[in-house]
């Protein structure tokens, strides 16, 4: 049964740690062929400058298939280039966190990056965050098309943590979402992995 982590990288078992950013490595480095800085670079794991303690994770967990997708949330910036007005409504600022290193296996759920989304947002508003800003992305507009996701375009604004990438807001409240998954919880680290940490790829790694 899929399950989804909720944790702090500070509170992040340390062999949970190794296996996400090895799937990081295979999905961002290996799939979509991102390059990985030589000054965080460990073999076969991806990390960023933006890995720091308080950043918020989501990490989803199949028993047969381990790690199947994850999602990080990290406070939101603006950048010089902005554009004062989408970060606005009337006179009050929208206060927002960036959804970075979203990933989800479809073919162990077809659902599941919308299940990913859903808990995203839900953190964010247990945060007190109004929306989350993420990529713009094809595959993504798609999807929020066909599920009748609310976003809006956040105008001249990139990314903090994806060079290039132009930004898309979700506002935390979304109807179809709150239907679709209304009795899906998160879980701690030692609430499904079997031994605080270990799990089924991270016991083959070691073989």
């Amino acid at each position: 049964m899929m399950k989804i982590i909720q944790t702090r990288l500070s509170d992040m078992p340390s062999s949970l740690l190794a296996e996400l950013g090895s799937y990081r490595y295979r999905i961002f480095s290996g799939d979509n062929g991102w390059s990985v800085p030589s000054r965080l670079y460990t073999p076969g794991q991806e990390y960023d400058r933006f890995d720091c303690s308080a950043v918020n994770w989501l990490i989803a967990w199949h028993p047969q298939t381990g790690i199947c997708g994850c999602v990080r949330l990290i406070p939101w910036q603006r950048t010089p280039d902005s554009s004062q007005r989408a970060f606005h409504q009337g006179a009050a600022p929208v206060v927002a966190c960036e959804m970075s290193r979203f990933s989800a296996r479809i073919e162990v759920d077809p659902l599941l990056p919308l299940q990913l989304l859903w808990h995203a947002l839900q953190l964010a508003q247990q945060c007190g965050k109004q929306a989350v800003i993420c990529a713009a992305t094809p595959i993504l507009e798609e999807l929020f098309s066909r599920y009748q996701i609310d976003y809006s375009p956040v105008a001249s604004a990139q990314l903090q943590s994806e060079e290039h990438l132009f930004a898309i807001r979700i506002p935390v409240k979304q109807p179809v979402l709150a239907e679709m998954f209304p009795t899906s919880r998160c879980f701690r680290p030692e609430e499904v992995l079997p031994s605080l940490g270990v799990s089924v790829n991270w016991r083959r790694h070691q073989r």
